[in-house]
């Protein structure tokens, strides 16, 4: 098939490296060798293989979205990335896009569903908000194809919205980047190490994580990130595990080092819609403690432990026993299918298929 103008729609690309963030680099710089892509961003980026249109739109670090605002969209992050989707109107119109892939949901979804009739593109939603209302709101504007990241997604969506069609492709890791030969970070924390690459946010439900980690006594714990949360998390960590506590902020080539530093990886969310972190620190070799549901363990395999980190015996328990446990190269081995090679292979198929229909 002849390559087609695909528009991706991210308004934090170039300002927070997230898995959304990561998926639209990867996807990008993969897709450009068939197809004409243009990222659309609201953060500076360095240059990249496909094309970028940066547009400036109060880009600042994601927050939670609370109350009804949040529910109907209309919170001030709703807001801005709504602004910086209206900008993008004369653009995706003139552009004559064949593909739109919106990654900010609300009314991302909602103007770009409307801009695809009137320009006759097709319209791809990938689930990265995972099982609930943000994907449910998400498939009530029937996409052309809906991408769920795992079975247990595609379930759901199918029964959610049985006339839209569904298809099964998760998230990748770059296993050029991520893998058990990448050299060690110095981190100057007692092993064994546990390490948590997370947003600081109330869902990634971290406060758990310290609290487990302290209970377990032996442990340390490095956490890789930053948010609103910041100092709540610093100052519970620095109170319950002392010297055994540490918090970095570091540019995303650099995570692989500090995965290879630690011994188990850890992250305690309630709800996850793929968690690109899973994979890479399994690439790193890392066996996995985290939160018990369909979907992780349809990700993580017999490369770790699903537990329930709300209770804190048994989440501490469980990290232990990780950090124990001679994984050998199961980790890495089950990283092994979630090649960012092969998903775009599958993105390319699946494409090439939504256009001609």
């Amino acid at each position: 098939m002849k390559s087609v103008k695909i528009a991706i729609l991210n308004y934090y690309s170039g300002v927070v490296d997230r898995g959304v963030e990561t998926f639209a680099y990867e996807i990008g710089r993969r897709l450009v060798t068939k197809h004409l892509v243009t990222l659309f961003h609201a953060g500076p980026l360095k240059p990249q293989k496909f094309r970028t249109n940066l547009t400036r739109a109060f880009a600042t670090s994601p927050k939670s979205s609370k109350g009804f605002l949040g529910k109907i969209y209309f919170d001030w992050q709703s807001t801005k990335i709504l602004l910086f989707t209206l900008k993008l109107l004369p653009a995706l119109i003139k552009g004559k896009y064949k593909l739109i892939i919106p990654l900010n949901g609300g009314w991302q979804t909602v103007i770009s569903r409307l801009i695809s009739k009137l320009i006759g593109a097709k319209l791809l939603i990938s689930g990265h908000a995972g099982i609930g209302s943000d994907d449910a709101w998400n498939l009530l504007w029937r996409p052309d194809v809906f991408v769920a990241l795992t079975q247990a997604e595609r379930n759901w969506a199918k029964k959610l919205v049985p006339e839209v069609r569904v298809e099964v492709i998760p998230n990748g890791v770059d296993l050029s980047r991520f893998n058990p030969k990448v050299l060690s970070a110095n981190v100057n924390l007692q092993k064994p190490i546990v390490v948590c690459a997370s947003a600081l946010v109330p869902y990634k439900r971290v406060d758990l994580t310290v609290r487990a980690v302290a209970k377990a006594k032996n442990l340390s714990l490095l956490i890789l990130g930053n948010g609103e949360l910041a100092g709540t998390i610093d100052t519970l960590g620095k109170r319950l595990l002392g010297t055994r506590y540490r918090r970095m902020v570091v540019p995303y080539h650099e995570i692989p080092a500090y995965y290879r530093a630690a011994d188990v990886f850890t992250l305690a969310s309630k709800t996850e819609a793929f968690g690109i972190s899973y994979i890479e620190a399994m690439a790193c070799n890392l066996s996995i403690v985290t939160t018990a549901d369909n979907s992780r363990a349809e990700i993580i395999g017999d490369a770790g432990i699903l537990t329930d980190p709300a209770n804190i015996e048994q989440y501490a328990r469980d990290l232990g026993l990780a950090s124990n446990i001679n994984w050998r190269n199961i980790p890495y081995t089950q990283a092994l299918k979630f090649s960012w090679n092969k998903v775009t292979e599958k993105y390319s198929d699946l494409i090439d298929e939504v256009i001609t229909t």
